[in-house]
């Protein structure tokens, strides 16, 4: 048995939960997922992968067109340090280096492996490493104040070299993926729970809920309550994303 295995996916309807004892890569391509970790849920997109680890049960669905790269990685390729970080750390905010990765196997196939990036990137040890800390930071309470000036202290470094950092590794300022994490946070909420539109809006940091409205039809066409219609039962039974 190869020591890694790589395929393209589209989902078409939940999964059902599985388990495996292998590691696997969720790397999205084209499209937006939920997925339910370790029963944890959360949403995976262009700018967020997921890591699932040995014995981990798990599901998925998309509610529209995707695609995604599964990598599975079998017993010997990843060290117990880093499956460890990797379990620990779960979600993956994907560098723009990655993404571009992702979308030449979409278009050329899957040949290309780019598990030694990601291991550059994501190990405990990897250059991506004081950005995943605050880019989790963020994914776990986004409707927080996430200031330039906090972001900056959080990493330990000025203003300006946190923008550079920002734009280098995901071609993205601060405040556009503190954007993309609030609007995550806020579609998953929409399937997960009953909770008002508006007090979906103000946790997820926005300050009304026109301003969830703007952002979410620019993204899905849709509004806010046109989101949650279209969601599915697999929605409605998966635990809420961690706020």
């Amino acid at each position: 048995m190869p020591l890694t295995d790589r395929h393209l996916r589209r989902y078409l309807q939940a999964t059902g939960l599985e388990c495996h004892d292998y590691a696997q890569w969720v790397l999205p391509i084209r499209g937006d997922l939920q997925l339910e970790v370790g029963g944890v849920g959360g949403r995976v997109d262009l700018l967020q992968g997921a890591f699932v680890a040995p014995g981990e049960t798990h599901d998925m669905e998309a509610l529209g067109e995707n695609c995604c790269l599964i990598i599975d990685c079998h017993a010997g390729v990843l060290d117990d340090d880093t499956l460890e970080h990797l379990y620990r750390q779960r979600w993956l905010a994907l560098p723009s280096g990655i993404r571009q990765q992702l979308q030449r196997i979409q278009e050329e196939g899957v040949e290309s492996d780019p598990l030694p990036q990601l291991l550059r990137y994501f190990a405990p040890d990897g250059s991506g490493a004081r950005l995943q800390a605050l880019c989790m930071c963020i994914a776990r309470s986004p409707g927080s104040d996430w200031s330039v000036a906090r972001m900056s202290a959080e990493v330990g470094v000025s203003a300006s070299r946190l923008h550079a950092l920002f734009a280098r590794e995901f071609a993205l300022s601060p405040q556009a993926w503190v954007s993309a994490a609030r609007l995550r946070w806020a579609k998953q909420q929409l399937l997960n729970s009953r909770a008002a539109i508006s007090d979906i809006a103000q946790r997820a940091g926005y300050s009304e809920q026109s301003a969830l409205t703007r952002a979410l039809r620019r993204e899905s066409g849709l509004t806010p309550r046109q989101w949650r219609a279209s969601g599915s039962s697999f929605g409605q039974d998966m635990p809420q994303a961690a706020s």
